[in-house]
């Protein structure tokens, strides 16, 4: 059975992640949300699904939090298999030279790039102790320095370039413990952050995310990929 911690899991990618991953048999999953009581769609994932799939509170930058979910999870399994850093956040409208501060960078950098890298560190010891663990960041295109060409966006591309160094560093941290850690750009996507005229619908995204995460190999670790599975450029 494959164990499964999924951030921000109340709406889009996070959610559809889900779904898609309970219907495998071999699951037991650990999905968090800001505020659990208003994610229905989550909810009643979890009411059809008692037994596989539990929800847990989790602002992403509270440390406390942090600690609080990884022993909410170390109640119920010994080990996890696979940790996806799903949530992020791309406010819009004020990301542009003239509206980008000081307060929003910081606030997205916390979320985008500090948060993956506390849960990895708290998390870790439950990953060394899976099968075949692999951590996931989900990071962004916009990320990428030979990919982002246009002006704008200044928080999210920073933050998300930010978190592609982070992963770097953890994959070199993590891969003593056996751990494969990666990043991965999920497409342009339909969700609230994509916007409704993005090319790929939630279900194809988190589809091939799941392909891709199943099919990680030792070669593949501390690299960039696309959500089909093919190599990104940095």
């Amino acid at each position: 059975m494959e164990r499964i911690f999924i951030t921000g899991a109340n709406r889009g990618i996070g959610l559809e992640l889900v779904r898609q991953y309970l219907r495998r048999d071999d699951t037991r999953i650990f999905a968090t949300a800001r505020q659990p009581e208003t994610a229905a769609e989550l909810q009643a994932l979890a009411a059809t699904n008692p037994e596989r799939l539990t929800i847990l509170p989790l602002a992403v930058t509270n440390e406390a939090a942090i600690t609080e979910a990884v022993q909410a999870v170390a109640e119920q399994v010994d080990a996890l298999d696979i940790v996806i850093n799903n949530a992020g956040m791309n406010p819009p409208g004020i990301q542009t030279l003239d509206a980008i501060t000081a307060e929003t960078m910081q606030t997205v950098f916390t979320v985008n790039a500090v948060a993956p890298l506390l849960i990895a560190r708290a998390f870790q010891g439950l990953l060394a102790k899976g099968s075949n663990p692999r951590l996931a960041n989900v990071s962004t295109q916009v990320g990428s320095m030979t990919w982002k060409k246009s002006g704008g966006s200044y928080a999210y591309a920073a933050s998300k370039a930010a978190l592609n160094m982070v992963t770097r560093c953890l994959s070199a941290d993590l891969h003593p413990a056996g751990i494969i850690t990666i990043m991965l750009h999920p497409g342009w996507v339909q969700t609230d952050m994509g916007g409704p005229s993005a090319s790929l619908t939630p279900e194809e995204s988190a589809s091939g995310i799941i392909s891709l995460i199943s099919g990680l190999t030792e070669a593949d670790n501390g690299l960039f990929f696309k959500w089909n599975g093919e190599p990104h450029p940095w």
